[in-house]
């Protein structure tokens, strides 16, 4: 007799904050999936205290609420679900490979968590081939969450497991 497993690959990711925002500003799309992926454990999501700090900034400014609204305690409940289930780290500014200087701390968070995934729906990252290749040289892939949702799938494997007695 014989059944199947399914086994998976498991990532270390880190989130740009353009995720986490389209999380909370449109609930049931795919950056609130990948969230809730990464909060249930079906990857490693790994920030730094940096990047957990811009989240709640952007997310309770005046102007972002009233445009995209969600209540404060939406934001707390995320906030709290990362500092609980992420890994979040005390990462130094060592790299310096960024258009945009406040885009370091991704990039350093990526490399010094050994993520194997940055994701975020900024074209700074995606349309950067420069700091693509260095993040790889890394071991860091930049892909945005429609590609990052297709590494998860790719990454299961079903494997037959016979029963012996």
């Amino acid at each position: 007799m014989s059944n199947h497993e399914v086994w998976w690959r498991v990532y270390r990711v880190t989130f740009d904050t353009n995720v986490f925002f389209r999380a909370l500003t449109r609930p049931g799309n795919l950056a609130s999936h990948l969230v809730a992926l990464g909060l249930n454990k079906r990857f490693i999501l790994v920030l730094s205290q940096a990047i957990i700090e811009e989240v709640q900034t952007v997310m309770s400014r005046r102007d972002v609420v009233r445009k995209y609204p969600h209540s404060p305690r939406e934001v707390t409940s995320l906030i709290n679900g990362l500092k609980e289930k992420a890994i979040i780290a005390d990462v130094p500014s060592l790299f310096a490979l960024c258009r945009d200087v406040k885009d370091d701390k991704f990039v350093n968070c990526a490399i010094l968590e050994r993520a194997q995934f940055l994701v975020s729906y900024d074209k700074d990252f995606l349309d950067d081939s420069t700091l693509r290749r260095s993040l790889f040289e890394f071991g860091v892939e930049i892909v945005d969450p429609p590609g990052f949702i297709v590494e998860i799938r790719n990454a299961e494997i079903v494997v037959e497991v016979s029963n012996r007695e």
